[in-house]
């Protein structure tokens, strides 16, 4: 008779049998050496390594790691041993950008990124803390809580402190349009939940040995699928536009001295006029390429109305002051007419480029801000309109905000542009990372995208996410295609982006329930389920 099968039987003499904990040794960190595991495999899913079948994988050592732990320390440990091995892997370039641009030692750029991975690790803590707390040892309502909790554990990363969506599970599928049409209609966020839902089946399927949750896993994913397919197959109609996008491939070293300021101005320019000759609708020059301000500039402004007097648009990078001495990061449009209507002005300025987050954290890197420049952000975005196009613009690193290309869209933007200067993140993914970033937008929104980056990747993306046309990094390129302007909007657009948000009050209410089983005993039912699982350990 096995130790389930037994009955059981009130202890005749002594207390109460105590159910059995996690052991001395090895079991006792279970799950926080599965969070690390974890955290490095789903490291791997990401650009630039790209492993992307470890998606629905990664998560599955820690979740059932999860599923049999009974200290909330514990699991809130794994989960930053989860997030410190997840953000160390995949966002080294930190590293480079505080030491290169930043002057500062090899130790402080490598205290940096251990801080950033330290503080954004709070996320994935939070969601293991709230699994263990929210039920009992053993439940399957572990694994229920997974999904919900991760999904809304990214939304919340995508404007606490500013937000930073770096890295977001979707984005690991960018190469893979079939299964991101999901995010037409939750967003991003919804394809965070599904991938963790996929994976809490397989864990579930594993702590409990059971088959069921295999076929919830593989129900989930032929649903994905399918609903990828019947959109893939059905590609919204309309006319089709010729574009150019630029990639000069000047890196911030070749532009830093006054002649080579001077020699990118004349190398973008050149590429712009050879450009026009194909008679594009839209040139697309990318962020920093030009090193010369539109209203101090009688060159630069020649030069450009020169261009678009040949017929195509331009759409370009400039510096915008305003009387008061604030300086913001801008894109105009121009047209044969001159500047059509407002600029944009970026609204969400890059950490550690832009500005410093957390300044009294990270004292010791300020001159980072100092050299790339210090903008003001907009509050809101401001659409350029010049007919046939209304174009949504995401500048550099703000492309990565989902909300942000969801109001252009939801206020009338038919094309989405981004201009962006990659060229000080380095050579560890950085380019990559950002341009699958960019790739969601479309999808979510079902708008063409233009990507224009100085030193790559640029890219046309169709409104399905499918990449048209792609110009490598570090290389210089002159991009065309062509693109169609849209009109319709998504579910994510028009009431898809609430999904997330409600997410977002269940995981609190989730979080908040664990706590109040910090104020009472232990349940009957919860003492049953540790000996439950107590037992078939011992089995």
């Amino acid at each position: 008779m096995t130790p389930e099968s037994r009955p059981r039987e009130p202890a005749k003499n002594g207390p109460p049998r105590e159910p059995a904990r996690n052991g001395p040794g090895t079991s006792r960190w279970a799950s926080p050496a599965a969070g690390a595991v974890s955290g490095v495999l789903f490291a791997l899913a990401f650009p630039p390594i790209e492993w992307v079948v470890l998606l629905p994988l990664a998560l599955v050592p820690w979740i059932v790691a999860l599923r049999s732990e009974e200290s909330r320390a514990r699991a809130l440990l794994s989960g930053v041993f989860f997030g410190m091995a997840f953000w160390c892997a995949s966002i080294p370039w930190i590293v480079y950008v505080v030491t290169h641009y930043g002057g500062q030692s090899a130790g402080l750029g490598a205290a940096s990124l251990v801080i950033l991975a330290g503080i954004l690790s709070e996320w994935p803590a939070l969601v293991a803390w709230g699994v263990v707390a929210g039920t009992a040892p053993g439940s399957a309502r572990r694994a229920a809580l997974f999904p919900l909790l991760w999904m809304a554990s990214e939304h919340a990363r995508s404007f606490v402190y500013g937000g930073f969506p770096w890295n977001l599970t979707g984005h690991a599928l960018y190469r893979h349009p079939l299964w991101t049409q999901s995010a037409s209609i939750a967003g991003v966020f919804g394809l965070a939940g599904l991938t963790a839902a996929i994976s809490a089946c397989l864990a579930q399927a594993i702590g409990a040995r059971r088959l069921r949750p295999l076929l919830g896993a593989a129900l989930l994913v032929f649903a994905a699928g399918a609903w990828g397919a019947s959109r893939l197959a059905s590609t919204p109609g309309g006319q089709e536009l010729p574009v150019t996008l630029l990639q000069p491939n000047r890196t911030e070293e070749m532009r830093s001295t006054p002649e080579g300021a001077r020699e990118t101005y004349r190398s973008v320019i050149a590429q712009a006029q050879r450009a026009a000759d194909d008679l594009p609708v839209l040139i697309v020059i990318p962020e920093s390429a030009l090193p010369a301000f539109w209203d101090r500039s009688l060159a630069m402004r020649q030069d450009l109305a020169t261009i678009a007097g040949q017929g195509p648009m331009i759409l370009f990078n400039d510096v915008q002051e305003d009387a008061d001495g604030r300086a913001f990061n801008v894109a105009r449009l121009l047209t044969r007419r001159g500047i059509a209507g407002l600029s944009y002005r970026k609204v969400h300025l890059v950490p550690f480029g832009e500005y410093v987050p957390l300044p009294r954290v990270f004292f010791f890197v300020r001159q980072i801000s100092r050299e790339i420049g210090e903008f003001a952000a907009a509050q809101e975005p401001v659409l350029l309109r010049a007919d046939p196009f209304v174009i949504g613009v995401g500048i550099c690193y703000e492309i990565i905000y989902p909300s942000l290309a969801r109001l252009e869209v939801a206020g009338g933007a038919n094309l989405l542009a981004t201009i962006s200067n990659d060229s000080w993140y380095g050579r560890a993914g950085a380019q990559e990372q950002h341009f699958a970033g960019a790739v969601l937008r479309s999808v979510e929104n079902e708008r063409y995208l233009v990507r224009a980056a100085i030193t790559g990747i640029s890219g046309i993306v169709d409104e399905r996410g499918r990449i048209r046309a792609e110009a490598g990094p570090d290389r210089k390129a002159t991009l065309s295609g062509s693109v169609r302007l849209q009109s319709g909007l998504t579910a994510w657009t028009r009431w898809g982006f609430w999904i997330p948000r409600l997410a977002d009050v269940l995981a609190a209410g989730v979080l908040l329930f664990g706590l109040a089983r910090l104020a009472r005993p232990p349940s009957r039912r919860d003492t049953e389920s540790r000996e439950r699982t107590a037992d078939r350990t011992l089995t």
